[in-house]
């Protein structure tokens, strides 16, 4: 007889446990794309003041200012042989100018004529002073080196040459060889004044360091991570008695929360420079706010251990949940059992998986994210009208509703504090990053294959100090 009734005590555990239930898995389609990361501004000022670049050029030229050997020239009938030396006699005045520097050179000028036909062959020396009025004007080539161009007058005392029978003055020999002779002068000039502005090095130092993340946080660790797209440069001009040029670096920058980012195994190759109308350093980041799917699902369930569901007048005793990714919405998978109040064994429970889809929702006034307008999906909702019809409705996702919800505003909140703290001082070594926020936008919600993500926009400026000053 005991072998015979256990199949109908068994029967009728079933019937009340129902031996168990499951709902087919839910149709997914992959996650949103996040939204895209705005375009920033890194600038940077080169500012050389025209008395510094005076003192450069008075200490780089203290004799000899331009040299000519050999020369070809205009000697009134036929050419002759130039060996010119300009020295230099006194100190190089000047002031900025548009794009370059207007100056005055003083010099002393020697000069050997030779002179060699048929029927003559002489030669003969002069000395003269002279004074050298030039303006030279710089520009960016697409090599990241500045082009020096000086244009001028010299003006000579009236000291005269003899060759032979021929007299000349060495002004009428200058004036009449003008371009050849001054030529040498203008190119020196040029030369020297092209060195001040190394640009190129300072360009390639700033590329190579916007690519390197930077630390601006704590607790979480916090870095700010910039992609640099390109960078523009303003057309060099005068400002309060310096030459000035205006980098910008449009980058994308983001924050990035956890371990440090990786810096690029290649930096990425300094481009050529592109044309800024005018100075901005106008900066945006997108700074993420994340929680992981895994981390809610501990959180949510933390939450039911302490506060136990109760739907529709029955127990609920959900012992996992996995939140799941979808294009339109989230899946919330819970697997749960059904208490009978006099089953104190528990050995009649009803258990089975049932999803439930939801909608993320980030309230930014009080920092909340939430899985909201929780439903049953088509076939759980199907599943429960067979199994039990007290929670075929919406009272099991109206008592879990509650338990779905993240106070995230205390990391929102560290998070734009750590920020604002670690741009208003100067990051990194050599070249200094620096900056101040001083709004963040409202969040635009997504959610990747990984978890929920809220991009909050850090505007401000951001600043890089190249220490740009050149050594004289």
């Amino acid at each position: 007889m005991k072998y015979r009734t256990t199949p109908a005590i068994l029967a009728i555990i079933c019937a009340f446990a129902l031996c168990g239930f499951t709902a087919p898995q839910p149709k997914r389609t992959p996650p949103p794309t996040a939204p895209p990361i705005p375009v920033s501004t890194v600038s940077a000022t080169l500012k050389i003041s025209g008395d510094d670049l005076i003192a450069m050029l008075n200490e780089r030229t203290k004799t000899q200012l331009a040299k000519v050997e050999g020369q070809d020239v205009n000697c009134v009938i036929q050419k002759c042989q130039l060996n010119l030396l300009a020295t230099r006699t006194g100190a190089i005045t000047g002031r900025p100018t548009g794009s370059g520097m207007a100056l005055k050179l003083p010099f002393a000028l020697h000069a050997q004529l030779s002179f060699d036909s048929k029927y003559l062959k002489t030669g003969g020396d002069a000395v003269a002073q002279g004074e050298a009025d030039a303006t030279t004007q710089l520009k960016l080539g697409r090599d990241w080196r500045m082009a020096a161009h000086t244009e001028g007058e010299v003006h000579l005392s009236n000291a005269n040459l003899k060759l032979g029978p021929l007299k000349m003055s060495v002004t009428e020999l200058w004036n009449n060889n003008s371009d050849q002779l001054s030529t040498p002068i203008f190119k020196a000039i040029d030369k020297r004044i092209a060195a001040a502005f190394r640009l190129r090095g300072q360009a390639e130092k700033m590329w190579r360091r916007l690519q390197q993340p930077t630390r601006i946080g704590k607790n979480p660790d916090t870095w700010l991570v910039m992609a640099p797209q390109r960078l523009r440069v303003t057309p060099l001009k005068t400002e309060d008695g310096a030459l000035v040029v205006s980098l910008a670096a449009e980058v994308r920058a983001r924050a990035a929360v956890g371990s440090q980012p990786a810096a690029p195994a290649a930096f990425a190759k300094l481009p050529p420079p592109e044309t800024l109308d005018a100075p901005s350093n106008t900066f945006q980041a997108a700074v993420p706010v994340t929680l992981t799917y895994s981390d809610a699902a501990r959180l949510a369930m933390e939450q039911l251990k302490k506060k136990p569901l109760r739907a529709a007048g029955i127990n609920l005793n959900i012992d996992k949940m996995q939140i799941l990714p979808s294009g339109q919405d989230l899946v919330v998978q819970t697997h749960f059992c059904v208490a009978n109040k006099w089953d104190f064994t528990h050995l009649l429970d009803s258990c089975g998986d049932v999803y439930l889809r939801g909608t993320p929702h980030f309230d930014a006034h009080s920092g909340k994210l939430a899985i909201a307008n929780l439903h049953y999906d088509v076939a759980s909702q199907n599943l429960m009208l067979r199994v039990t019809r007290a929670l075929a409705g919406d009272a099991f996702s109206k008592a879990l509703q509650p338990h779905l919800v993240f106070d995230e505003s205390r990391d929102i909140a560290r998070l734009k504090a750590g920020i604002i703290n670690a741009l208003a001082k100067p990051q990194g070594r050599g070249i200094l990053l620096s900056g101040h926020i001083s709004s963040f936008g409202d969040p635009k919600l997504s959610w990747t294959k990984d978890g929920f993500l809220a991009l909050l926009t850090a505007k401000g400026t951001v600043s890089a100090d190249l220490n740009l000053k050149q050594p004289l």
